[in-house]
């Protein structure tokens, strides 16, 4: 029998193992396949990476803790807690009072939270306590705000979100306890994001083109210009080997990275792609997803700063017959 019906069958039990496949070299990180609707690792360095055997298949959504070997995974809608990626064998623990199936999935950068959202229906969830005693807490609602939910972040210990609501009265807010603070009038908050000290929000405003860095402390707003970006989607705050605070900003139609110096405002590099960026989300160690796969053709696309700034493609999975499957190499764009 396949594992996954023995992981379907268990999945209301509080602990149980089951094997998996081996997996062999170094893992950058582990993702939701949705073409295959199964949960992969993703072996070898960005340059050189490719899609190992599903782990899990057979899935409505799932989403893994990055750079951790632990994350959360949708099927009948059930919602459990998967730990022990990447060893011989993994185990499962349902997680009660999850009230719908979300959108996405943000997770705090230290692993602890997860907070469901759903942009269509205005609401989110935190998931506290990973990886060892997961709970979920109340669904906060927006549909008082009075205009579109449109981005959502946490800082790295998952303790303060932000939400992003567009149209006419498009802001930023602090939400504590299900109380909404107004940070910043903002016509379109297409993407936020913390400072990695949790002291400031970055807030992408797709329409004009400019982020907003709002102070927590009180100490007031700084803009930082997108000269040249006519279709920011998304933006990540990273702090690089120097201390430096950057800012990535994915560029859509535009098809590019830009790399900020918050501090100097200045331009660091603009990274061209050939392809459109949909996304920037943490992955593994200094890396971040630029596009996930919509389409059994597709690659994952990767942004990494080594072996050297770029973006890096991990190829398409073909799930035929292992006797004649078909993989191509990874490698990066030019």
């Amino acid at each position: 029998m396949r594992f996954v019906f023995l992981f379907f069958g268990l999945i209301s039990a509080t602990c149980l193992p089951a094997q998996q496949t081996s997996l062999s070299g170094p893992v950058e990180g582990f993702t939701f396949d949705a073409p295959t609707r199964s949960l992969r690792a993703v072996i070898g360095f960005p340059g050189a990476a490719s899609f190992g055997p599903a782990l899990l298949d057979g899935l409505e959504f799932a989403s893994v803790a990055p750079g951790q070997t632990y994350g959360v995974v949708f099927e009948n809608g059930k919602f459990a807690l998967i730990s022990g990626l990447g060893s011989k064998t993994i185990s499962t623990l349902a997680i009660p009072d999850v009230a719908a199936h979300p959108d996405g999935i943000v997770w705090s950068a230290n692993g602890s939270h997860a907070i469901l959202y759903s942009l269509s229906g205005n609401w989110f969830q935190t998931i506290a306590g990973f990886p060892n005693a997961p709970a979920a807490g109340a669904v906060v609602d927006l549909s008082s705000l009075g205009a579109s939910f449109s981005a959502l972040a946490t800082d790295p210990p998952g303790t303060q979100i932000v939400v992003g609501v567009s149209g006419d009265n498009g802001a930023v807010y602090l939400v504590v306890n299900g109380q909404f603070t107004r940070l910043a009038s903002i016509a379109k908050p297409a993407s936020l994001t913390f400072s990695s000290d949790g002291r400031t929000v970055f807030a992408l405003d797709a329409y004009p083109a400019q982020v907003t860095a709002v102070d927590l402390n009180g100490n007031g707003f700084q803009t930082l210009p997108l000269a040249g970006v006519t279709n920011p989607v998304a933006i990540q705050a990273v702090e690089d080997s120097q201390n430096r605070q950057l800012l990535y900003v994915a560029g859509g139609s535009d098809r590019m990275l830009r790399i900020l110096d918050v501090a100097s405002l200045q331009i660091v590099s603009d990274v061209p792609l050939n392809f459109q960026p949909t996304c920037l989300h943490p992955f593994g160690s200094g890396s971040f997803v630029l596009a996930s796969r919509a389409q059994a053709a597709n690659p994952l696309w990767l942004f990494a700063s080594s072996p050297q700034p770029g973006a890096y493609f991990v190829p398409a999975v073909q799930l035929l017959r292992p006797e004649v499957r078909v993989t191509a190499s990874g490698g990066r764009t030019r």
